[in-house]
């Protein structure tokens, strides 16, 4: 992670010994203390020596000056306790974390069926030479590291032959077998990377002391190597999906925060998931920072497809890449025999409906389409799901798995893989007896594969299903454009009782006001609210001000006071503008340590902020104002029109506050534009929270991801 030079501010571990006192922090305030004790305590032994008799001033030279030194040990002591309290408390963040991930992911494999009554063997074998270190090689790496190896030489491997295994050996083969614990694990499209490394995931959190590392599930395909460093990236995932990692880390660390503080110590054991998801020029460029990131002893799991990640080894071009110090593992195919028995386990009561599997059962294997189809965790998966009987279902209602054996229309192993990625969806929203389907079949495919589109095509092909990007679905101008029109109408319609010149320039400023807020949504949603006095008073004062000047102008002459209007009324709105862009990371604040939220959840926090952000800018920016500039009309101000068109003032700088400070404002304009145009359902988030509970979405901290990055794929060529 994050590694600074010797002598650098950070860079001694927790608990090691960071100089004297006095190049801490504190240095300041401390030797002025210092200095003023030292110089009291002189004066008062020199007094004493004129002024008392020599017993009292040999005692007051003696104890005087020594409560500078005093002083100095108090105040190391207190520096070590709150040094040990710091260290402490980045552990029990740890600690506190590694819950928060267990439960994430145990009630995500549930919802999975990952830890099902029947579920698909999952083994491996060590990967090629050609993909991985030289055995010696790498063990003479663990041998050489700073503090020696990361695990017990007595439980190393003896040679890659010991790496294989099947299903919970995966925590073994990492922690124990594996000399460096650096470990790529190399698989066929859907032959069950991603869910082997969540029962990875699970397995090391159950097996670890207090205090020790945090294995951290992160989806590679959003981070863009040539852009972001992977310690940047890590934090930035983290504090996504974790909320409470935002907050400060302990002071001893600088200006970091507790996600950066947690890497930094190393107490974050990245699980990368998916190198082939990247895109072919940036694999290399991601391995190759992958390895520099990396410092002596750091553990690390990278999952990827086996020719991606062969390519990534030796890219076309530029220097070949590879993660320094890493075993490889590579899983195998399902045995025929494997998959015949998952299939017909649930294929319904009694033989004769196993029996609607054996036309399929005797074309097991590579001879056949079917049989090439059928080889992964994620195909086998897919046919259970679309032939066989979910509870209340009868299985003579259901299409027959006998259709996959049509060669003429299915010839290919991929055409078979193709139709059962046409008929999931489908399956999935079929009508169940005693269940009550908010979305058909043809309506939740429809707004699935707008969801995929999406993805792939807006924002770039990434796998996070995000509720505040859905505002990419539109241009920003279109975001800007209905911001700017709708605070200058009212804004200006509101002034306009003040008279011509100031209703214009207020329209301008509340429109440039609109346009720069209304361009610059959050990167991640607000979950908590701070009340900030600085920020309200400062756009109290701009709003009077701005209101004053103008009136005054406008009250002296038609051209003075259109004069003002044109020159500012734009600055002003670009300046106050810019002042609520930047003020908007001090307004709201992160919620407790280390809290996962879920998407839905994470909708409402914001939501709530955007409300109480409303309300703060509405009074602060429009309330006021709005009360304040009738009455320097005299008359004008009891006039009871001019006083309810003056209030229209409220919503134009309310809504361009809240609008910049939390994320739900552009949420909600882009869904009621796409539900409008019947592209998505009107409850969106019920709609992701039930394609979820189905299993077509799976939930991955704060975002919605497909099931499968190859069912995101379909499903956007579609």
């Amino acid at each position: 992670m994050p590694r600074t030079g010797p002598g650098e501010e950070g860079s001694a571990p927790p608990g090691a010994f960071r100089g004297p006192l006095l190049v801490t922090g504190r240095t300041r305030p401390t030797g002025l203390i210092c200095l003023a004790l030292t110089l009291t305590g002189l004066a008062g032994a020199v007094w004493a020596a004129h002024g008392r008799g020599p017993g009292a001033a040999e005692s007051a030279a003696t104890l005087l000056p020594a409560l500078a030194g005093l002083y100095l040990a108090w105040e190391g002591f207190r520096a070590d306790r709150a040094e040990a309290s710091e260290d402490r408390g980045l552990a029990e963040c740890a600690d506190r974390l590694a819950v928060t991930v267990r439960n994430q992911w145990e009630a995500e494999a549930n919802l999975r069926r990952l830890y099902d009554p029947h579920p698909l063997p999952v083994s491996w074998v060590p990967a090629g030479p050609d993909l991985t270190e030289d055995w010696p090689r790498l063990r003479a790496i663990a041998e050489d590291w700073p503090g020696g190896p990361p695990a017990d030489p007595r439980g190393w491997a003896e040679g890659p032959g010991g790496l294989a295994g099947t299903g919970a050996d995966i925590a073994d083969v990492l922690l124990r077998r594996t000399p460096t614990r650096r470990l790529v694990v190399l698989g066929a499209p859907g032959s069950g990377k991603t869910m082997l490394m969540v029962r990875l995931l699970l397995a090391v959190v159950a097996s670890r002391e207090p205090g020790g590392a945090v294995p951290v599930l992160f989806p590679l395909a959003s981070w863009n190597p040539a852009a972001q460093s992977l310690p940047a990236w890590l934090a930035q995932q983290l504090t996504r999906d974790y909320a409470g990692l935002r907050g400060p880390a302990p002071a001893s660390m600088g200006r970091m925060n507790r996600a950066e503080a947690l890497l930094e110590h190393r107490l974050v054991l990245p699980v990368l998931d998916g190198l082939d998801e990247l895109p072919p020029g940036a694999r290399a460029v991601a391995l190759d920072a992958v390895g520099r990131a990396l410092p002596p002893g750091q553990a690390v799991v990278v999952s990827s497809r086996v020719d991606e990640y062969r390519q990534a080894l030796r890219p076309p071009a530029g220097v070949p890449a590879r993660l320094a110090g890493a075993a490889g593992i590579e899983l195998l195919p399902q045995t025929a025999a494997d998959t015949a028995a998952h299939l017909c386990r649930d294929a319904g009561g009694g033989r004769g409906a196993a029996a609607r599997w054996e036309p399929v059962l005797t074309r097991l294997g590579p001879g056949t389409p079917v049989g090439r189809a059928l080889a992964t965790p994620l195909m086998v998966f897919l046919a259970r799901t679309v032939y066989n009987p979910r509870p209340g279902e009868h299985p003579a209602g259901l299409p027959d798995p006998a259709e996959l054996c049509d060669e003429e229309r299915l010839p290919t192993g991929a055409a078979v893989e193709r139709h059962l990625f046409d008929a999931f969806v489908p399956a999935l929203y079929r009508h169940r007896p005693g269940e009550a389907g908010r979305w058909s079949p043809e309506r939740a495919e429809r707004a699935l594969v707008h969801l995929a589109g999406h993805l792939e095509h807006t924002l770039g092909g990434t796998p996070d299903l995000a509720w505040w990007q859905l505002h990419a679905a539109l241009s920003r101008r279109a975001h800007r454009a209905f911001l700017a029109a709708t605070a200058a109408f009212t804004a200006g319609l509101g002034a306009l009782s003040a008279g011509p010149t100031v209703g214009a320039g207020a329209g301008l400023a509340a429109g440039l006001l609109g346009w720069r807020t209304g361009g610059s949504p959050r990167r991640l949603p607000a979950v908590a609210f701070q009340w900030s006095g600085a920020g309200f008073a400062l756009g109290l004062a701009w709003a009077l001000g701005f209101g004053l000047f103008l009136v005054l102008a406008a009250r002296t002459g038609p051209v003075p006071g259109l004069v003002a209007a044109l020159l500012l009324g734009p600055a002003t709105g670009v300046w106050l503008g810019r002042g609520v862009v930047l003020l908007a990371g001090r307004e709201t604040r992160s919620p407790d340590l280390a809290l996962a939220v879920g998407p839905a959840t994470l909708l409402r926090r914001d939501r709530r902020v955007f409300g109480r952000l409303l309300a703060e800018f509405a009074f602060g920016y429009g309330l006021v104002p709005a009360l304040a500039l009738p009455a320097l009309f005299g008359g004008a101000g009891t006039d009871p029109a001019a006083m309810a068109a003056a209030l229209l003032l409220v919503p134009a700088f309310g809504l361009c506050g809240a609008f910049a400070y939390a994320s739900w404002g552009h949420f909600a304009l882009a869904r009621c534009h796409l539900a409008a145009r019947r592209r998505l359902p009107r409850d969106l988030m019920a709609f992701l929270e039930d394609a979820h509970r189905r299993g077509v979405l799976r939930q991955a901290g704060a975002v919605y991801q497909f099931r499968h990055i190859d069912l995101q794929h379909h499903l956007a060529d579609r």
